[in-house]
């Protein structure tokens, strides 16, 4: 009896330093963090996943833009959240059956997803500010750091998006990856040298590795932790039939106990300090942006980019 404390209270002491001391074990990983995450581009102050909206957040200072990438009937690397293209056109087709030239353009009012029943209204009028643009377009354009959302599970799409990173020489301002676990596997086999953020299955391993005591003992292939902040999906409004994001569906004690167990300080300054930021996304409003940073995140995604660098200001963290 002796001997199973003395080892379980050997377990429990070595991984509580190695938790507080993490570069003991484990090299520190080499990716800058950001703190302003334009989603999207910034989907509440310009059409979503747009060259203008990705223009708009670069001018105004933002270290990272977030985007989502399809796969086109003719195989170019698309910059789109949907494959359907209704919610965005207003017509029922798709990207993976429609050529890059083809595809029609995006109309003047778009839904915010994560602000259910808000839309986004475009005030331009030149029609090249609603268009759909390439991946390539954005990596040749902007030089900051770049956050690659893989919509489809096709090995082909990931080949040409590793493509696109490795002709522009992208590999360490770009992260990539995707909810599904077997596309982000295919990411990492297919080039390691460009970030990664964690997938569904293995955000799950890492809380079983963190809540077990084994995360300090452990290599981490991912390079970002980008996690929903789950309390948003409280509000009435997420379950409402206006909204497209199925969190707001789940019950409300499962989003608070995952919020709580994911929103855990020291497993975020641990990530921390293997130099794997954890960004939370999509934050919309001062509240949100309190209650993110008190998490001890590193960054945040939002919709609207100035309202976070205002927020950022008045907090005297410029």
């Amino acid at each position: 009896m002796n001997y199973i404390g003395l080892t379980v209270g050997g377990y429990a002491v070595t991984s509580y330093i190695l938790l507080k001391n993490p570069t003991i074990l484990h090299l520190k990983k080499k990716f800058r963090p950001a703190r302003i995450i334009a989603h999207r581009g910034g989907a509440g102050e310009g059409t979503e996943n747009t060259l203008t909206a990705f223009r708009q957040a670069v001018e105004l200072g933002c270290d990272m833009l977030e985007l989502d990438v399809n796969l086109t009937k003719d195989g170019q690397a698309v910059v789109a959240h949907d494959n359907n293209l209704r919610r965005l056109t207003g017509k029922q087709s798709f990207i993976t059956e429609t050529d890059f030239n083809n595809l029609p353009q995006i109309q003047d009012k778009v839904p915010i997803d994560f602000l259910p029943g808000e839309i986004y209204v475009s005030s331009g009028i030149n029609p090249e500010e609603r268009r759909f643009c390439s991946l390539e377009e954005v990596l040749d354009r902007f030089k900051c750091q770049i956050n690659i959302d893989i919509k489809e599970k096709k090995e082909r799409l990931v080949e040409e998006v590793d493509r696109l990173i490795r002709r522009y020489g992208a590999q360490e301002r770009c992260v990539w990856g995707s909810f599904d676990g077997e596309t982000t596997d295919l990411c990492f086999r297919k080039n390691p040298e460009v970030g990664l953020f964690f997938s569904a299955p293995r955000l799950l391993l890492l809380m079983i590795l963190f809540y077990t005591g084994l995360l300090p003992f452990i290599s981490l292939r991912e390079t970002h932790l980008e996690i929903p902040m789950l309390s948003l999906f409280l509000s009435p409004k997420y379950a409402s039939s206006e909204s497209t994001v199925s969190f707001g569906k789940l019950p409300h004690f499962l989003l608070k106990v995952c919020n709580y167990l994911l929103l855990n300080r020291s497993l975020i300054k641990h990530l921390e300090e293997r130099g794997i930021p954890t960004y939370l996304w999509v934050l919309n409003s001062e509240e949100e942006f309190e209650q993110g940073l008190s998490s001890g995140a590193s960054g945040i995604m939002t919709d609207y980019p100035s309202r976070l660098k205002q927020f950022y200001h008045k907090i005297n963290l410029n």
